[in-house]
């Protein structure tokens, strides 16, 4: 949390917000304090309109390093087999055919209906040069867009979001849900992250519930100190106690979107919800997605004001041992990301079964994997990989151009699985001309920022690698 100087109420002793916090009793489980004085609230008041746009974007990192050789399998290329991967070899007919080169794995089958209907890209030898294979370091990495600068605290997403004016005039414009606010979108200004999506309102029953809301509403007006932010702070009635309204009618809780074909709930978050029988593991993921689509689909487009940019994590992808083939750790984790994925697309677009008939908003939305490395091409002995380079990502969204990219016979020639340092898969295309595509072609990123979002961009000839991975 940053530094902020102390306020002062008129009619009391000196009092720091964060006392004021602390006695008024409000749980904010991951909320970004710190962007409520007084830059922040500054710019959601006194800054122009921004644009028109109203995309959106989910971002989705999988924690630990994911091995995208067993996700997105090159069963073209002979160097994958069963003595190299003794323990984790898919043979083809076990796995999905893309291409005739690129096979799913099994327990993606649910992400099929996105790619047959071209909304699904399937990215290969996606990382960076001189990859870091550190998580700490390498998480950073992907997260900050500068490789150059592993311990570096500010995100790719909030340098878009500030230099594209995104956040101006809005109330909830970005929503992450993790244990703790993710290096993506942190900067200057801090936006609003959600450590538990059950608990995160005010502690106390009505009327203390009303008392706190009034008093944070007071106090602003008596500011000793901080007198040409008592406007500001009025007009927004501060920024805690809308975010927290806002989120509460959402009613998540109480919003079950079901599967059209199987009645299923799509986002299995109890027992309950549970039919398609996963293991209880998976709720969290499950209720955190379900969040973030929320997020997404309470966003009004006519009025500019909603959130543009949600996000979540799954850990739990370094796998060391016991990483399994058809079955096994990573497949339990395949089966969740893509039932994830899938129901995303069918509640965006306006397909489930609810009662609030939520607009389709999936021709404005895209949704990205991460994850901080791949792994190594050969078994080690634990029977998992070790942590390694180039790796595979997904995109969905209905602007997407789907179908498979760097895994066919013109882009994958003999010696991929080890074109770096001879144990590694080779990175062909960079993880920033990904992001920035989907930056610029599908959320409106204005093309002279780019060397502000991802430094030395351009320099670099970043520009060289970019896929075309979007419809404009």
């Amino acid at each position: 949390m940053r530094r902020t100087r102390d306020i002062q109420h008129l009619s009391t002793c000196s009092c720091s917000r964060r006392s004021f916090l602390r006695g008024g009793g409000l749980t904010l489980s991951g909320f970004g304090i710190a962007s409520l004085l007084p830059t922040p609230l500054l710019n959601h008041v006194l800054a122009g309109q921004r644009g028109s746009s109203d995309r959106r974007l989910l971002f989705f990192f999988l924690r630990g390093g994911n091995d995208g050789v067993n996700m997105v399998i090159p069963h073209g290329d002979a160097g994958y087999n069963q003595t190299v991967r003794p323990s984790l070899y898919v043979s083809p007919r076990q796995a999905i055919d893309l291409n005739g080169f690129a096979s799913l794995h099994p327990a993606l089958s649910p992400m099929m209906d996105a790619y047959n209907a071209g909304d699904l890209a399937v990215i290969h030898q996606v990382g960076y040069e001189n990859s870091s294979k550190s998580h700490f370091d390498g998480s950073r990495i992907w997260e900050n867009g500068d490789p150059t600068q592993p311990g570096l605290y500010e995100g790719w997403l909030f340098r878009y979001i500030r230099e594209n004016a995104v956040s101006m005039g809005v109330n909830l414009p970005a929503l992450s849900i993790q244990p703790t606010p993710p290096v993506v979108l942190q900067g200057d200004e801090s936006f609003v992250n959600i450590a538990n999506p059950a608990n995160f309102q005010y502690v106390m029953p009505e009327p203390q519930r009303t008392k706190a809301r009034n008093l944070w509403t007071t106090i602003a007006q008596n500011l000793v100190g901080l007198e040409p932010y008592r406007p500001v702070l009025a007009d927004t009635q501060v920024k805690l106690v809308d975010t927290l309204d806002e989120y509460a009618s959402w009613d998540q809780e109480n919003w079950n979107p079901l599967d059209p074909d199987t009645g299923w709930s799509l986002f299995p978050v109890d027992e309950t919800t549970n039919q398609a029988g996963f293991d209880p593991g998976a709720f969290n993921l499950f209720r955190s997605l379900k969040v973030c689509a929320l997020a997404l689909l309470e966003s009004d487009g006519t009025n500019n004001n909603g959130t543009r940019i949600a996000g979540t994590q799954q850990s739990g992808w370094d796998h060391h041992v016991q990483q399994g083939s058809v079955g096994g750790q990573q497949a339990k984790l395949f089966s969740w990301i893509a039932w994830g994925m899938r129901s995303l697309r069918i509640v965006l677009s306006g397909a489930a079964i609810e009662p609030r008939n939520y607009p389709n908003i999936w021709d404005k939305t895209t949704v990205v994997t991460l994850s901080e490395f791949g792994r190594a091409t050969d078994e080690n002995g634990g029977l998992g990989t070790d942590h390694g380079v180039g790796s595979a990502i997904f995109l969905s969204g209905g602007s997407v151009n789907g179908g498979v990219y760097n895994c066919d016979s013109t882009t994958w020639p003999n010696g991929t699985l080890y074109g770096v340092e001879g144990r590694y898969l080779n990175v062909k295309t960079d993880y920033r001309s990904i992001l920035w595509e989907i930056l610029r072609d599908h959320m409106g990123a204005t093309a002279s920022t780019v060397d502000t979002v991802f430094p030395n961009y351009t320099s670099l000839g970043l520009g060289s690698q970019e896929l075309g991975l979007i419809s404009v």
